[in-house]
């Protein structure tokens, strides 16, 4: 059978973003591959924990590298980004040391590096001397330079810096362009990181969403036919129920919609509810109160997950601000919920959404986009046939995005890639003996 290394650094059934990644990608692999994971000391035992629960196939074999006092002392998941890459660097420079015992005993057909998804570290399995599968992969994808204006002087330094330092390591850092160059596959997450990788390291990368849903059963669409019959019966239509989830964080720019309602409402009938929790709650809550939206507006709070999804089923509309995202597993759940999608045009949206299913703004200007907004939230509102028709098509377009296609693509890629390996290895041990 073959044999997979997968580096993991995030890996769990039992979250989402990142974690749900590198979990996904170890069940898919499991269907044409024993899977071998690599994966940080917190999500070895979210893994125990699923064996112990019978989550993982019996075939998976689990590691993590023994953690020593420099890792100890400074956390990878701690830093003034995402991640703390000093640290999170050094975390590979031990997985590798145990990568290659493992190899030696193992005889891996191929190594794939899949978590955490950035660019920024591409970790060291390209050293094994197998076939290196890198991705799928993003954070290329910048804040827009015109919207800077938008954030708290410390935030718009710190996306400037990010900015900077993106193209410097996409173009200038040796081992980010060496693991490029030694990969066997390069997935990009989105258009956006793919236009850049192949610019900056010019070689071909195949695009694929890093992240998918596990099923996408039909939903209920009664909501928008029930508001369709009162537009035809001439009846006053209820207000028009908005979703906002998310981290709140400047990144994620809820103030242009809060902007965009506070005009909007002035022709028609809104309520929008905020779900997540993040360091902007306490200003975009009293910014919601500055523009008179209180009444209107209502902070949630972060919901377990069970209930956040359940939330979705009274949303007429879902409204997806966010200004820097790889992607946003939150769109694939909305429109697998049969949501409308209202959103900017760019990055992972881009890909995500399209015009069966949502509506596309474009970034231009923080001016131009609350009034954008504020424009289509009016539309929207009115055109109850418009709505209907995209609740119906938006678990059409998620169904694209099932784990199953997700996994069968990269399945494809192990299999091409293990075959061309073992066939090498057959070719040595032919000539050994010969």
């Amino acid at each position: 059978m073959l044999k997979v290394l997968l580096i993991a650094y995030e890996c769990s059934p039992y979250r989402g973003s990142e974690w749900a990644v590198g979990w996904g990608r170890l069940l898919e692999g499991s269907r044409v591959a024993q899977m071998h994971v690599l994966t940080s000391e917190d999500n070895f035992g979210a893994l125990k924990r699923a064996q112990d629960e019978g989550l993982l196939p019996p075939e998976v074999r689990f590691y993590t590298p023994e953690p020593d006092a420099r890792l100890r002392a400074e956390s990878p998941a701690h830093g003034a980004f995402a991640y703390n890459y000093t640290a999170y660097h050094h975390w590979h420079k031990l997985a590798i040391e145990l990568a290659r015992s493992l190899h030696a005993q193992e005889h891996f057909d191929l190594v794939h590096q899949a978590t955490v998804n950035t660019f920024r570290e591409p970790g060291y399995g390209y050293e094994l001397g197998i076939p290196f599968l890198w991705g799928p992969v993003g954070g290329s994808q910048n804040y827009p330079m015109s919207f800077l204006s938008l954030l708290p002087p410390k935030e718009a330094a710190k996306e400037a810096a990010r900015a900077i330092a993106n193209k410097y390591t996409l173009y200038r850092d040796s081992r980010v362009r060496r693991a490029a160059r030694r990969a066997a596959k390069i997935y990009a997450s989105n258009s956006t990181n793919q236009r850049d990788y192949e610019r900056a390291w010019g070689r071909k990368v195949d695009l694929l969403l890093e992240t998918g849903l596990r099923d996408v059963p039909e939903p209920d669409h009664s909501r928008f036919e029930r508001r369709l019959e009162e537009k035809r019966r001439g009846d006053q239509m209820g207000p028009l129920e908005l979703l906002w989830s998310g981290e709140l964080q400047t990144r994620k720019a809820l103030p242009i919609l809060l902007r965009a309602l506070s005009k909007a409402r002035k022709q028609a009938e809104f309520r929008l509810t905020v779900l997540g929790d993040g360091p902007m709650r306490e200003l975009w809550t009293a910014e919601a109160e500055r523009l008179g939206l209180q009444d209107i507006v209502r902070f949630a709070g972060r919901l377990p997950f069970p209930e956040a999804v359940a939330a979705m089923n009274h949303a007429d509309l879902f409204c997806f601000t966010s200004l820097r995202d790889t992607s946003g597993n939150v769109v694939l759940e909305a429109m697998a919920a049969g949501v409308p999608v209202l959103c900017f045009g760019h990055q992972g949206t881009e890909d995500m959404v399209d015009a069966t299913c949502g509506v596309r703004l474009p970034v231009v200007s923080p001016k131009r986009a609350i009034e954008d907004w504020r424009q289509a939230l009016i539309e929207l509102a009115e055109n109850a046939e418009k709505l209907l028709a995209m609740s119906w098509a938006a678990p059409v377009r998620a169904r694209e995005f099932l784990w199953s296609r997700n996994g069968d693509v990269v399945n494809e890629a192990y299999l091409e890639l293990g075959r061309t390996n073992m066939e090498k290895r057959l070719k040595l041990n032919q000539s050994a003996c010969a």
